[in-house]
């Protein structure tokens, strides 16, 4: 098995990113090489929630700025498009685009930005080990390609979030927690994004290092400062070289693990490293991790209560009511009382309403057994 090509640089927020970025593409021929004129081609970003690009819950407008000009300066014509993890409103969406920044980004650019929501199509995916359709923006089915753009987070279910993990976002809205159930196991829900991943197919991923989220992402971690930059037209290679960079064991990413067992990629010799070295960074903080993947799947409903982390209200103050969170929880297990109560026997532990809940009142709190595991060791 040939490793792909995965291209790393030093970059900084500023004037020289998109010399950056242009020196990243370099080893793909450059964006002219990557789409043709006349193209109509979808900029797939993280709209995960509203926040300010500082948070890095988003992808910063920067960043997007260099790939728009770079597909314009190539002769096509690109949009940009994310569904967030809440309900989809059109208004809601077009609040997070503008608090994230990228709305400035796509007036100044003349790119039209979309709500992907608003017309939703189901794409077949024939060829999926567990999923043989998904519900997804039109949008990305009509697109004459797709050039994915993100940052670099932790994930509490994945372990990151890469380039296979970023096309979570073409499927709509509530529909994402739909599938947080009918793929509740880890493993299982890795593979679901690998189907969909290699049904969209999009021809270039760059993951934003520049600056990163660690710790409690994708949501409520911290920033990290790492100035790197991503490209690759192969997703399994980049999360690779993702786990590197961030000290993750290859494995332990669940995408990627899923990936090596359908023969995608040689985790010994994932990727063929081009432009500047990776420098491990070890202080990096992983996500929390929980003993749910460690737990024979027999045994994993009845012990997930004393050993798994669940999803709990644990600033009230901070608490707005919207309701986000019952909405997408697919499995039912969120009741507004007014606040979030939560009923621990429907739960997935997917977290999914930790991840889009807007003022992170809600978060993923390890149960005493494990605290005081923890503690004495």
């Amino acid at each position: 098995m040939t490793p792909s090509l995965v291209s790393h640089v030093k970059a900084e927020y500023g004037p020289g990113l998109p010399a950056a970025l242009e020196r990243a593409c370099e080893p793909f021929g450059g964006f002219g090489a990557l789409v043709h004129p006349g193209e109509r081609i979808g900029v797939k970003v993280n709209l995960l929630r509203a926040a300010a690009p500082e948070r890095v819950v988003t992808t910063h407008p920067e960043t997007l700025r260099a790939v728009l000009r770079a597909l314009k300066t190539a002769g096509a014509t690109p949009f940009v498009g994310d569904s967030p993890g809440g309900p989809g409103r059109e208004r809601l969406v077009r609040r997070a685009y503008e608090i994230s920044g990228m709305a400035t980004v796509c007036r100044e650019e003349d790119v039209d930005l979309l709500v992907p929501d608003l017309d939703v199509v189901e794409l077949a995916t024939p060829a999926g080990r567990l999923f043989r359709s998904f519900p997804v923006g039109r949008c990305w089915t009509e697109a004459d390609g797709i050039v994915q753009v993100g940052p670099l987070k932790t994930h509490g279910l994945m372990r990151l979030t890469g380039a296979v993990k970023l096309t979570f976002g073409c499927v709509t809205g509530l529909r994402k927690g739909q599938l947080h159930v009918r793929a509740s196991e880890r493993s299982d829900f890795a593979d679901m994004l690998l189907d969909l991943h290699l049904a969209l197919a999009p021809r270039l991923t760059v993951i934003d290092a520049v600056v990163a989220m660690q710790g409690k992402g994708p949501g409520n971690g911290t920033p990290r400062a790492m100035g790197s930059l991503f490209a690759a037209t192969d997703g399994s290679s980049l999360d690779a070289a993702l786990a590197d960079l961030t000290v993750h064991e290859r494995r332990s990413i669940y995408t990627l693990a899923a990936a090596e067992r359908r023969g995608l990629i040689d985790l010994g010799d994932p990727h063929s490293l081009v432009g500047d070295p990776i420098v491990p960074d070890r202080g990096f903080q992983h996500a929390p991790r929980d003993a749910q993947d460690r737990l024979p799947p027999a045994f994993r409903h009845v012990a997930r209560g004393l050993l798994t982390s669940r999803p709990r209200l644990v600033n009230e103050q901070a608490c707005t009511r919207c309701g986000d969170c019952a909405q997408i929880c697919g499995a039912s297990a969120i009741t507004l009382a007014p606040m979030p109560v939560y009923d621990d026997d429907k739960c997935v532990r997917c977290y999914a309403c930790t991840e889009i809940c807007p003022t992170a009142a809600i978060q993923d709190v390890s149960p005493l057994t494990l605290r005081l595991f923890r503690v004495r060791h």
